[in-house]
């Protein structure tokens, strides 16, 4: 067995797999919300409250793995830790206190992780990968089954909701400068996209999940090609215009993205306008598994 923690701005996840001849399977999934990038200041510097909590969620993770023999626990950090100043001090108050010692991916390493783990659930051979995280969106053009250029833009559903929310549900007016930003955001991400196509969007990570689950509870189940990246619009005209009846929605599928939901809606729009991209299909796997395989093939085992 193998266990994985992914260290994001929103979110720490703690999975372990089981992996044998047939491949890898998530065997236990724990998740907490803890929002680290509400804890870093104008400096860039993550708070002692952020650190703490940061300890906190790592020495629970610890608690659980202690008691798994046989498990090897590969605990990586994305923009959570990426984007701050403080970041080897933070690092090494977790060494102290838990024994985990984190790698902190660059944004090139976290898109093509993303590919990597996201590519045996891809239905064809090209398109367009997003993951929205916390902190960050990673863009990956993949072409005849691989990846052909990727990008990471430092803002994700927690910074653009930090950014631009004062209160939970945006306003009106919140939700437009929503839109601009991450349209002004991806604008510039990737080269010229001339020759890539971005048909079909392939959706990765938690904004991913969140919005096909409410596509599942406000249309049905989508078809096998994918359901149209329209539906992305359709949930920020129906926050502008019925708000309240969009936050019960949220609240039922997922309540501890009540907060980041529309702010990671809005970059999957903005990807789809900007790239042309008319459905999304959303992989289950992403960069946890594609870090997982990528140490494991570094060890010459091969999955």
């Amino acid at each position: 067995m193998y266990s994985v923690i992914d260290i994001g701005s929103n979110t720490i996840r703690l999975v372990v797999y089981r992996v044998d001849d047939e491949g890898i399977t998530a065997i236990l999934n724990n998740k907490y919300t803890a929002g680290l990038a509400a804890y870093v200041d104008k400096r860039g510097e993550m708070s002692e409250e952020g650190i703490e909590r940061l300890v906190e969620v790592m020495g629970k993770f610890r608690d659980t793995v202690d008691l798994l023999p046989d498990c090897e626990t590969l605990p990586f950090a994305t923009a959570s830790l990426r984007n701050i100043s403080n970041r080897e001090s933070v690092i090494e108050r977790v060494r102290e206190a838990t024994g985990f010692d984190i790698r902190v991916l660059s944004g090139y390493e976290e898109a093509m992780l993303d590919y990597r783990g996201a590519v045996r659930s891809l239905p064809g051979e090209e398109g367009l990968l997003v993951d929205v995280g916390g902190g960050s969106t990673e863009l990956v053009f993949f072409r005849a089954g691989r990846a052909a250029t990727a990008r990471s833009v430092p803002l994700g559903s927690l910074s653009l909701f930090n950014r631009c929310v004062s209160g939970i549900i945006p306003t009106a007016g919140e939700l437009a400068a929503l839109k601009a930003e991450a349209r002004n955001a991806l604008a510039n991400a990737l080269p010229d996209s001339q020759g890539y196509s971005a048909q079909p969007m392939c959706g990765v990570g938690g904004t991913a999940r969140g919005a096909l689950a409410l596509y599942r509870g406000m249309v049905g189940e989508p078809p096998r090609e994918g359901y149209d990246t329209q539906f992305f619009s359709k949930v920020l005209r129906q926050a502008q215009d019925n708000p309240k009846k969009l936050t019960r929605r949220i609240l039922k599928i997922a309540p501890e993205r009540i907060h980041t939901m529309l702010p990671g809606i809005a970059l999957l729009s903005a990807a789809a306008e900007l790239y042309g991209s008319r459905t999304v299909i959303t992989s289950p796997y992403g960069v946890r598994e594609g870090y997982m395989l990528s140490v494991l093939e570094s060890r010459g085992v091969r999955i």
